[in-house]
C-alpha cells in the first residue's frame, strides 16, 4: 500500500509541475464506490478557483492517473473558450479561459462550484485556432 500511496504522490507532483507557481487543489469525494477528484486551479489574477477537469477511478490511484493523462493530451484535444464575466456586487470585468470539447463543458467548469445566481457571464467565445 505504501509504494501505491509513493506513486500517487509521484503523479500528483508531476500533475503540479504542469501548473508551475498556479495555485491547485485536488478535490476528492467517493460516490457509490468510486473516487472522482476534481483538479481545481486558482487564479493569480483575481483568486477565484475554477474546475480544471474531473476524473473517476476505482481507487484514488487510478482517478489520479486518469487526471495526468488528461493533462498531457487535452491541449491537443480540445477547444480553448473565453469567459467575460463579472460577479455581484463588484464592478471589474473579469476574463476567464477554459479548455473543453464544446461551450457547455467551458461553462459547467466556469460554475462548478458556484451559485449561478451570483455571477453574469457576457459572453463566452471559442478562440481561434491556430
Amino acid at each position: 500500500m505504501i509504494a501505491n500511496s509513493e506513486n500517487t504522490k509521484r503523479i500528483e507532483n508531476e500533475i503540479r509541475g504542469y501548473f508551475g507557481n498556479h495555485q491547485i487543489n485536488f478535490i476528492e469525494e467517493k460516490l457509490e464506490g468510486i473516487v472522482e477528484i476534481a483538479l481545481v486551479t486558482t487564479s493569480a489574477h483575481h483568486g477565484k478557483k475554477f474546475l480544471f477537469h474531473k476524473t473517476r477511478g476505482a481507487y484514488r490511484q487510478q482517478a489520479i492517473e486518469s487526471l495526468l493523462n488528461y493533462i498531457r493530451e487535452h491541449k491537443a484535444k480540445e477547444c480553448v473558450y473565453t469567459v467575460q464575466w463579472r460577479a455581484m456586487n463588484e464592478t471589474e470585468l473579469h476574463t476567464s479561459y477554459f479548455s473543453a470539447p464544446n461551450i457547455q463543458a467551458a461553462l459547467d467548469k466556469f460554475f462548478f462550484g458556484r451559485d449561478l445566481h451570483c455571477i453574469t457571464v457576457f459572453s463566452d467565445s471559442l478562440n481561434p485556432i491556430s
